[in-house]
């Protein structure tokens, strides 16, 4: 058993990249997979696992869901996302194996269970939680790591690429003990951090000239609410149900945190003055 990102996790074989989020002494039984039960297809898509664009489907089986990965072991995640199966024990985790359990199998789990994974560094100024969205290469991690490298004690990275966030009675909330898989074991940012952090801001990374000053422009809610469903982890692989608790979540967390869009010019030199910028903001 494995507490990740708020969440007690059960994972049916060893995954060593999860061994500083295991819960000592927690055991737990697990229905058998349904290899010959019902199927009906949720999805279908192409995405980038294990270094390649594969196919990724998801099949609802009661009483739970089968990911199925091109190339890879199938999953099946019980119906309250808190079991994530392998439908054949008796072969080795290979290494796209592991990036499906912890990709596309953990982030479906979570969302099962009300955790939405952002496809977002986080950077932590104080008591404020930035988070950054942004697509592959516009500098997310980029500018979230110099922060943290930067900022002395005054700032700390939180994570690297996927950040869990929930609405709660004190409002959006961050998890930043989950496996950032682009980074070693021995630097996962969040396990120094507590398990939850209150959100304060969300940035989305608009690229700009490198000439041009950073700057920061408030969206409209129902323009962040958009922006929040397009930067979310795992999206394409929900069904009817899911998505309806994903957008009424996107719309709730845009009600109640500032989210900008930061004009940002990917260049080492401007760093220091987007640090400022942000800083002013809190």
């Amino acid at each position: 058993m494995f507490r990740i990102a708020g969440q007690e996790i059960y994972f049916s074989c060893p995954v060593p990249y999860l061994e500083s989020y295991k819960v000592a002494g927690a055991e737990r039984e697990v229905a058998a997979f349904p290899v010959d039960g019902t199927r009906t297809l949720i999805s279908r898509m192409t995405g980038w696992v294990g270094g390649e664009m594969r196919r990724v489907e998801t099949w609802s089986a009661p009483p739970g869901t089968l990911l199925t990965v091109e190339g890879g072991s199938d999953c099946y995640i019980s119906s309250g996302g808190d079991a994530i199966v392998r439908a054949n024990e008796t072969t080795e985790v290979t290494a796209l194996d592991s990036e499906i359990l912890l990709g596309p199998a953990l982030v479906l789990a979570l969302a099962l269970r009300g955790t939405w994974c952002l496809h977002a560094s986080a950077a932590v100024f104080g008591s404020h939680t930035f988070a950054f969205l942004g697509e592959s290469g516009q500098g997310k991690s980029t500018l979230a790591a110099y922060l943290g490298a930067s900022g002395g004690r005054r700032w700390r990275l939180a994570t690297d690429d996927i950040l869990p966030v929930t609405i709660g009675p004190t409002g959006v909330v961050a998890w930043p003990h989950f496996p950032q898989r682009k980074l070693s074991m021995q630097a996962q940012p969040g396990t120094r951090l507590p398990e939850r952090l209150p959100v304060d801001r969300i940035c989305v990374l608009s690229p700009v000239d490198k000439s041009a000053l950073p700057d920061l422009l408030l969206l409209p809610s129902r323009q962040a609410a958009q922006t929040l469903v397009s930067h979310t982890a795992g999206a394409r692989l929900f069904d009817p149900s899911l998505l309806a608790a994903h957008l009424a979540f996107c719309a709730e967390v845009a009600r109640q945190i500032l989210v900008y869009k930061l004009a940002y010019p990917h260049n080492r030199d401007a760093l220091p003055k987007v640090k400022l910028l942000l800083e002013i903001t809190c």
